[in-house]
């Protein structure tokens, strides 16, 4: 296991474990997975290497706990829409929006999660493979209650299922899409998901039950 080691710290371990978690994120964003080194963890967060082996366990559990950090912020940070807003076109537009802005106040998170989904299924004894899964079935959970609320679909129907996978899928394109143009907007490569996700829709009532 690369999880972080059983312990609850007190306050001046909490800003230090918070330290090395800040470091990992800014050098990944800046320099890649493979610049999260625990040598340069050391010198940018100014903690010693037996911390950071105290706390995550290895270099792995620093970026898994960057990542499940990074996921909980930006999911905590997008508003509950609860009930449809107007039209189903003009919900899901309002969706897309929302979750565009956030992505663009968060970008490190998708970034280091797409990093980390990249690496081989077998990685750190498969937990990197775990928790990308996992980040991703929280985003995948909230797109399926999306089609509930929009469409009326069963949260757990194979129709709900297909739409959500089918966003999310839009969602790292348009993401990775913009990492090569940071010039264009996540929200301009998005902005025909709305209706797509609408004719998805009809397709999937059109077919044999």
């Amino acid at each position: 296991m690369v999880t972080a080691a059983a312990v609850t710290p007190n306050h001046r371990g909490a800003r230090s474990r918070d330290a090395v978690l800040d470091a990992a994120q800014s050098l990944m964003a800046e320099q890649g997975y493979e610049a999260a080194t625990v040598a340069a963890l050391v010198e940018r967060a100014g903690i010693p290497a037996s911390s950071i082996y105290h706390y995550f366990g290895s270099k792995e559990g620093v970026l898994l706990a960057v990542m499940e950090r990074g996921a909980e912020r930006f999911f905590t940070e997008l508003p509950d829409l609860d009930r449809r807003a107007g039209s189903q076109l003009e919900h899901m537009r309002m969706l897309v929006e929302v979750v565009c802005s956030t992505l663009e106040r968060h970008p490190d998170f998708l970034r280091i999660l797409v990093v980390m989904a990249a690496q081989p299924v077998n990685a750190a004894d498969g937990e990197v493979h775990a928790v990308v899964s996992r980040v991703r079935e929280l985003a995948l959970v909230r797109l399926r209650e999306q089609t509930r609320i929009v469409f009326g679909l069963a949260a757990d129907s194979a129709e709900a299922d297909h739409l959500a996978h089918f966003a999310l899928a839009a969602f790292d394109g348009a993401f990775i899409a913009q990492q090569s143009e940071p010039q264009v907007t996540l929200a301009a490569l998005l902005e025909h998901l709305p209706a797509a996700l609408l004719a998805v829709r009809r397709e999937l009532a059109r077919r044999p039950r």
